[in-house]
């Protein structure tokens, strides 16, 4: 045989295997006698397709010559006899095996012989991946957690850092961190080595994490995200609270699964009440700190977190895609006071909201609420028409069911709402202009369809 170690040879070698799971795939069926079998089995049945969990599972050889013989010649990535102790109970690997001659048996948290990385309490190897103000919340305290005094006890070891690339003149608040603290760092998609590394970290990293990479970690990979799921899944969860009016939100702690975002089960999940009158970026500062701890609390017990995760229910699943510049545009008779100033409080801090003034677009700041009693009761009252009140100094505009107030706009250069009656509704400007009093007012802009360009196909299958 010379150097060449045959497979099932080398797994005589593992003793002890991380909290594992274990799937069978890619098993073949045929036909005989008019019925479907199993080739060389008997056929699998859906309780033995299940996940099977557990913690301290002891790995064996399958020495059985029938099994041997049959599973010659094919290729298994894990063979192994979990025997779970917890409780007496017992799962045979025998009955596991059965319907699985031409396929594969997988294990998905990595089964490993060497200690650094077949750890069952902390200090672990984490790899964390992110980009943010949010994530930045969640890899500072993982770095202090690896710098504790002695009187603390050591939550993370190792940690490295994934983060995206940036053509912004800062660069990611993740990436930078990094850099000034000398962690080390990688661009996706290249992630480096992970063989050591004993659970991944996702916090805002808005990419989708091979089935292969969340293989790599012993105990998979954990998002932090911030909303009660499955309320809320997707890209903006903290845009859409405020855009709603979410008076409770909240932050969950889940595992990766590939393919889909946010689906995965809840390891940890906290609620937490919405400040009154908070900004996206106020909250996002208030759940990151949340959430952070939270991420510190799980890391104190892994396996048992991981032991009792619970799958998300079925109800109440909503979504938050990314925003648009078109979300930015106000529909005057469509959108009440409420939502309008409930819109800029969500996405104001990425882009202010706009309209259209004689025929050029207007970016409008600073709203308020516009008590009725302080509008004329002569003065037009259809959406979007304007109207400025001297004594608080905001310029009123008609929406659906009542007025909302603005303090400044940016037309060609930021003026406040002073200025903008003076140079352009003061009543000699209008009859110097000729311009009807019904045209004195915002429309809605009306942005066209973003083209939708053919995207770079992204790597499906991230080696370490």
């Amino acid at each position: 045989m010379g150097l060449y170690t045959p497979p099932w040879r080398a797994l005589c070698r593992l003793e002890h295997v991380c909290p594992s799971r274990v799937r069978i795939w890619k098993t073949r069926t045929v036909r005989r006698g008019g019925g479907t079998e199993q080739e060389g089995a008997p056929s699998v049945t859906d309780k033995d397709s299940t996940w099977l969990r557990g913690d301290n599972y002891r790995t064996r050889l399958w020495t059985s010559p029938g099994v041997r013989d049959k599973l010659s010649g094919y290729q298994t990535r894990a063979l192994c006899c979990c025997t779970h102790r917890r409780q007496g109970a017992s799962t045979d690997c025998g009955r596991v095996l059965q319907g699985t001659a031409c396929g594969h048996v997988r294990v998905l948290r990595r089964s490993i012989s060497d200690t650094s990385c077949s750890r069952t309490r902390p200090p672990w190897n984490v790899m964390f991946f992110g980009t943010d103000d949010f994530a930045l919340e969640c890899l500072k305290i993982l770095d202090k957690s690896r710098k504790c005094s002695k009187t603390q006890e050591e939550v993370v070891g190792r940690l490295e850092v994934v983060s995206l690339p940036s053509l912004l003149p800062k660069g990611l608040p993740v990436a930078n961190y990094a850099s000034d603290k000398g962690i080390p760092f990688h661009e996706w998609p290249d992630i480096g080595a992970c063989d050591h590394f004993d659970v991944g970290v996702v916090a805002s990293f808005g990419r989708l994490l091979s089935e292969d990479l969340i293989l790599k970690f012993p105990y998979g990979i954990l998002n932090v995200h911030p909303s009660l799921l499955p309320r809320w899944r997707g890209p903006a969860p903290l845009i859409h609270t405020v855009l709603n009016g979410d008076e409770t939100t909240g932050v969950t702690i889940m595992q990766i699964r590939p393919k889909r975002f946010d689906v995965g089960p809840i390891v940890m999940q906290e609620a937490f009440p919405v400040p009154p009158k908070c900004t996206s970026k106020e909250l996002e500062a208030v759940l990151s700190k949340q959430g952070a701890e939270m991420l510190i609390s799980v890391f104190k017990d892994l396996p048992e977190r991981l032991r009792t995760v619970v799958e998300q229910p079925r109800e109440g699943v909503t979504f938050a895609p990314k925003i648009s510049a078109a979300t930015s545009c106000i529909r005057w008779s469509e959108q009440t006071p409420e939502q309008i100033i409930r819109l800029e409080r969500a996405i104001g801090f990425a882009m202010p909201l706009q309209a259209v003034w004689n025929g050029a677009p207007i970016k409008l700041l600073d709203f308020v609420e516009v008590p009725d009693f302080l509008i004329t009761s002569d003065f037009p009252r259809f959406p979007g028409s304007i109207q400025y009140l001297s004594a608080s100094q905001i310029i009123a505009v008609c929406c659906k069911d009542g007025w909302v107030g603005i303090r400044s706009v940016k037309l060609r250069k930021k003026m406040s709402a002073k200025d903008f009656y003076n140079g352009y509704l003061h009543p000699w400007f209008v009859k110097t202009t000729d311009i009807p009093l019904e045209e004195c007012r915002f429309y809605t802009l009306h942005l066209p369809p973003k083209s939708k360009t053919p995207k770079r196909r992204s790597v499906s299958n991230i080696g370490c």
